[in-house]
């Protein structure tokens, strides 16, 4: 349905920006000794993007005067105008078409096309996830908090489905394999 690679180089770019325009507030929430992880998850049928700062059970974090560490960031490809939000809308609609035309037949893995396409996302955002720019973009952010340790980068950074279909952090699974293609 969709190249991964080209999938993943449109969130490449675009999480790349929100770290940009976010850095203050990642670093704020990120530096906090009640730090535990963030999630980020795709939903292409509405065309958002959800970044969650998560806290450690029983501790809280200072808040930030003017940001929440819920829903701390969620992008919204329809209502921004930028070159790559209207590329990822592109095949978002594209996808939301699909899965309107589709008659709900699995494939040779027993996977309907709604969740092979959740799959896809996941798996395209692991691996910008992975890529290098928005690895160092991240690593500078992360290793502002004292307890973090370099090799445990994909238990504070997961990549989820946001509807349980996957029960897994794709960037356990996801790599630089996908880039390398």
């Amino acid at each position: 349905m969709q190249d991964i690679q080209e999938l993943s180089r449109v969130y490449q770019k675009l999480i790349s920006q929100l770290i940009t325009d976010n850095i203050e507030g990642l670093t704020f929430y990120v530096k906090q000794e009640a730090f535990s992880h963030m999630t980020i998850s795709a939903a292409f049928w509405h065309g958002d993007l959800y970044w969650n700062i998560w806290n450690k059970d029983g501790s809280k974090f200072a808040p930030h005067p003017r940001l929440s560490h819920d829903e701390f960031i969620v992008e919204g490809v329809h209502f921004n105008d930028d070159d790559t939000s209207k590329q990822l809308k592109a095949i978002y609609d594209k996808w939301n078409q699909a899965t309107a035309d589709d008659d709900g037949e699995e494939d040779d893995e027993g996977e309907d096309l709604f969740s092979r396409l959740i799959r896809q996302s996941h798996e395209a955002l692991a691996a910008a996830f992975h890529s290098d720019t928005v690895t160092q973009q991240l690593m500078t952010i992360l290793v502002q908090n004292p307890n973090f340790e370099a090799a445990k980068f994909n238990q504070v950074i997961r990549v989820e489905d946001p509807d349980g279909q996957f029960e897994f952090n794709f960037l356990d699974i996801t790599g630089n394999n996908i880039n390398q293609k």
